[in-house]
């Protein structure tokens, strides 16, 4: 038998996501990296880092932080839930603060140095964009 051809119309299936593997959004400029530190027993705790970076014709570092777990669970069942405005915070190291906000335009994370109300950068992220999922999965990785 001669096997069927592809047919051109069905969409690409996106590739799984493997755990662990750090998740990248971005929207205005601004490029936003979540990674989760897994637990390594004596060793260290879990955490999650978020490195900003501003992208365009000469891309630069924005900023970091490194939340430990608590936290960083707090933040991210927070963005799963929607509830707006909620604040990520780097207790373990960093320079910024991440704000999230849901907005009639969509959702916006805003990057302020702690303690500042001057933003560094403001973005709005594509619709598109299913930050719940993204949660779930950063979430899931951290082991919640």
């Amino acid at each position: 038998p001669i096997p069927a051809p592809d047919s051109v119309d069905q969409p690409a299936t996106p590739p799984a996501r493997l755990k662990q593997t750090p998740i990248e959004i971005g929207g205005g400029g601004v490029t936003f990296t979540f990674r989760i530190i897994p637990e390594q027993p004596a060793i260290a705790r879990a955490s999650m880092t978020v490195h900003i970076l501003a992208v365009g014709s000469s891309s630069h570092k924005v900023g970091f932080m490194r939340m430990s777990a608590s936290n960083a669970w707090n933040f991210l069942s927070d963005l799963r839930n929607d509830r707006s405005p909620c604040v990520a915070r780097g207790d373990e190291d960093g320079d910024v603060q991440i704000d999230y906000e849901s907005t009639e335009a969509g959702p916006v994370l805003t990057v302020r140095k702690p303690g500042e109300r001057d933003a560094l950068h403001r973005c709005i992220i594509d619709t598109e964009l299913d930050l719940t999922t993204i949660a779930a999965e950063l979430l899931a990785d951290l082991g919640a």
